[in-house]
């Protein structure tokens, strides 16, 4: 599936989601809207603009945003969303609806996306970047990559790690990479950390 601008498209539909085929049909997500599969549950966070507003030219930030958790796990995906589109988000969101395990990176690890705040909000215990092998963009950028890295974040990236496949039971995490990358899986199902205790806690017990 790829994501086209303000729906989801097959590779049967064209870049404006019209459908080549009469057999398929385009439909148009807003912020707020949310959706079931399989047990699993999905809100979007993106676009905010109705339907009948879209323009000819589709933008970055018209990018469809969705978080989809199952069980206690939870995947954010931006797709192409730009910092002023994170920042919208951030402002008419709180904290856990953004926070998530795995933060799809967005657009292809450009540096105008997953600001600082935008990963302090999501708290990712793994980043994936979807990137070409020696693209023409550069992507991802060193900044962005220097972001997560400060941030404490394990990266994978498809231009170094070929296909990523991620399953979840909604307990654990296990990853899978075309490039083996075993060490993974036991930074991310590591038991979440505790606050430290006070003396006065520690007296009730």
């Amino acid at each position: 599936m790829e994501q086209g601008p303000h729906c989801f498209a097959s590779s049967a539909y064209d870049a404006d989601c019209s459908p080549r085929s009469r057999f398929l049909s385009a439909r148009h997500e807003i912020r707020g809207e949310q959706f079931e599969f399989d047990g699993a549950r999905g809100e979007f966070l993106c676009p905010q603009i109705l339907p009948t507003e879209i323009g000819l030219a589709a933008k970055n930030d018209d990018s469809p945003v969705f978080r989809v958790s199952f069980g206690s796990r939870s995947f954010l995906l931006p797709d192409d969303a730009e910092k002023a589109r994170e920042g919208s988000i951030l402002s008419e969101s709180n904290g856990e609806t953004l926070q998530s395990d795995v933060l799809k990176v967005g657009h292809h690890g450009s540096k105008n996306s997953t600001t600082p705040d935008f990963l302090a909000a999501v708290k990712p215990q793994l980043a994936v970047i979807s990137a070409g092998e020696e693209n023409s963009y550069g992507h991802p950028s060193p900044v962005l990559r220097e972001r997560l890295q400060q941030a404490g974040v394990p990266t994978l990236r498809t231009d170094v790690d070929g296909a990523i496949h991620i399953w979840t039971d909604g307990k654990k995490l296990e990853v899978n990479c075309f490039v083996a990358c075993p060490q993974i899986n036991a930074r991310i199902n590591l038991p979440a950390p505790q606050p430290p205790q006070t003396q006065e806690s520690s007296q009730k017990q």
